[in-house]
């Protein structure tokens, strides 16, 4: 008989959000192990260029910086986030990159972001989507730093997998269909191009490539 699936924590859920303390801590670590294939993948369809500028939101533990700018070897790449732990970690695990200035860490809430208009030629932002509610102000600040045709990569894991609503609380986790993704991304001046998923009960997960209109 299958295991039924259990509600994270309400504790827990609210560390997956803006993870803080000792604790906090921990969770950095078991994200970096428990993301790291999907954050893989994002960064795959994500198409980095070597002279691009790359913008990584709620970058989290920062693991993904290393592997972007290994890509982007004559851009630059920066990660934001507005835990002041992930800050910490993020800026240790990428000590020497930022460093010799290839890499940048910034503090900041993701609907308001420090940077100019048309910043960025790729961006990705992984697992954040949960936590935006509502979630227009922060895709309209990433369309708003994102160069006019640039490549926007979003991954979440989609409503329609049922295992994954009873897992993930509601009052910290705000879950979307695929569907309704798509028709905010498309509110927010951006342009579907590719959709990929794995459809794993319980373990669900959807990628979607978008461009940045004119």
């Amino acid at each position: 008989m299958a295991r039924k699936p259990k509600p994270k924590p309400l504790f827990i859920a609210r560390q997956s959000r803006r993870p803080a303390g000792i604790l906090g801590y921990i969770v950095a670590w078991v994200m970096a192990r428990e993301t790291a294939k999907d954050n893989r993948k994002a960064i795959s369809l994500l198409g980095v260029q070597t002279g691009d500028r790359v913008l990584d939101v709620g970058t989290g533990h920062g693991a993904s910086l290393v592997r972007l700018a290994a890509l982007a070897a004559k851009g630059n790449v920066v990660g934001v986030d507005y835990s002041d732990v992930m800050i910490g970690v993020a800026r240790g695990r990428n000590r020497r990159l930022i460093r010799n200035g290839r890499v940048e860490v910034v503090a900041s809430a993701t609907d308001r972001m420090p940077f100019d208009d048309a910043s960025f030629d790729k961006v990705m932002s992984m697992h954040t989507l949960y936590f935006w509610d509502p979630a227009e102000a922060h895709l309209r600040e990433i369309a708003r730093v994102l160069a006019p045709g640039g490549t926007f990569v979003l991954g979440f894991r989609p409503a329609e997998d049922q295992a994954i609503a009873v897992q993930l609380p509601a009052p910290v986790y705000r879950l979307r269909t695929t569907d309704e993704v798509e028709q905010l991304l498309k509110a927010c001046h951006f342009e579907i191009e590719r959709q990929e998923r794995r459809d794993n009960l319980g373990d669900s997960m959807v990628w979607l490539v978008a461009r940045r209109g004119s």
